[in-house]
């Protein structure tokens, strides 16, 4: 082989091993946006479906504090102090489900999506 044509391999292999490790970053990113933000609303649902009180997320616990889908400040609008209404409690729950199903299915979609988009750039050039 010239000089010319390895230098063009090394590179297309460097840029591969780039390519990669750069994937493998947005998937830990992908992945620990699931576990920080999706996981618990499925673990709350699956609290709330056990007790059958589907308002017990949302309402402070025993020692005061609240749980992991109204905990921090901003999501602190999903509180409430006593049981409300079943349109609140559908708006919560609502609100969650869609959270929970962009972290499930549709990041990994995209993830999966530009895999195969940038596998078919780097092996067709």
């Amino acid at each position: 082989m010239e000089q010319g044509n390895t230098d063009l391999v090394l590179l297309l292999w460097a840029t591969r091993a780039f390519a990669v490790v750069m994937l493998l970053g947005v998937v830990a990113i992908v992945a620990g946006g699931w576990w920080v933000i999706a996981r618990p609303v499925f673990v709350e649902a699956l609290r709330a479906r056990r007790t059958g009180d589907w308002w017990h997320p949302f309402l402070p616990r025993d020692g005061g504090s609240w749980g992991p889908l109204a905990r921090n400040r901003w999501w602190s609008v999903f509180r409430a102090d006593r049981r409300g209404t079943t349109g609140g409690l559908a708006w919560r729950w609502a609100w969650w489900g869609a959270v929970a199903a962009v972290f499930t299915v549709v990041l990994p979609y995209a993830v999966i999506s530009s895999v195969v988009r940038l596998a078919g750039v780097l092996t067709n050039g």
